[in-house]
C-alpha cells in the first residue's frame, strides 16, 4: 500500500515546538513522532471499540488462511477480495454480508469439522453488532443452528 501525505495547517506553535522538542529528545524527527503517537493512539481506540477482541480484518485473515488449508486456494482467494476494503468498514460490512449469502453450506460444514473460522463464525461469535437480523439467520441456519439455541 503507497504512503499517503498530509499537511497538518494550522499547526499550533507552542504544540509544535513541544512535539520537535520530545522528537529530539528521542532521537527521531518529529514525522516519526506524529506517526509513532498515531499508531499508539489507533491502537489504545481499535482495543478499545473492540474490547480486546480481534479485529475484522485479524478474523478475515484467520478464516482465509483457514479456506486455504481445509478448503484450497480458490475459494480462499474469493475471500481474500476482502483486502479491497480493508479499513473501510462502511464497504467491508456490505462485502462480508454479500459472502455470508453466497456462502456454500458444505465449506461452512468442513471448516466446521476442521476447527477452521467461517464469516459465520465471525458474524455470531464476534461481530454480531456489524450485521443485521436476516444476516445473523442466515449465518445460523447455515451454521446448523436453532433459534434461541
Amino acid at each position: 500500500m503507497a504512503d499517503t501525505a498530509y499537511t497538518i495547517r494550522p499547526f499550533p506553535q507552542e504544540l509544535h515546538r513541544k512535539a520537535k522538542a520530545t522528537a529530539a529528545l528521542e532521537g527521531i524527527t518529529l514525522k516519526k513522532l506524529i506517526l509513532k503517537a498515531l499508531a499508539e493512539y489507533v491502537d489504545r481506540q481499535q482495543n478499545h471499540m473492540t474490547k480486546g477482541k480481534p479485529t475484522l480484518e485479524e478474523l478475515l485473515l484467520k478464516c482465509e488462511e483457514d479456506l486455504e488449508r481445509i478448503i484450497g486456494p480458490t475459494e480462499a482467494k474469493r475471500l481474500g477480495k476482502w483486502r479491497e476494503f480493508e479499513g473501510n468498514y462502511l464497504r467491508l460490512i456490505p462485502f462480508v454480508q454479500w459472502r455470508l449469502r453466497a456462502a456454500n453450506e458444505e465449506i461452512i460444514h468442513k471448516l466446521e469439522i476442521e476447527g477452521g473460522l467461517s464469516l459465520e463464525r465471525i458474524a455470531l461469535d464476534y461481530y454480531p453488532e456489524f450485521f443485521n437480523p436476516s444476516d445473523l439467520q442466515e449465518a445460523r441456519k447455515k451454521l446448523g443452528i436453532k433459534e434461541g439455541s
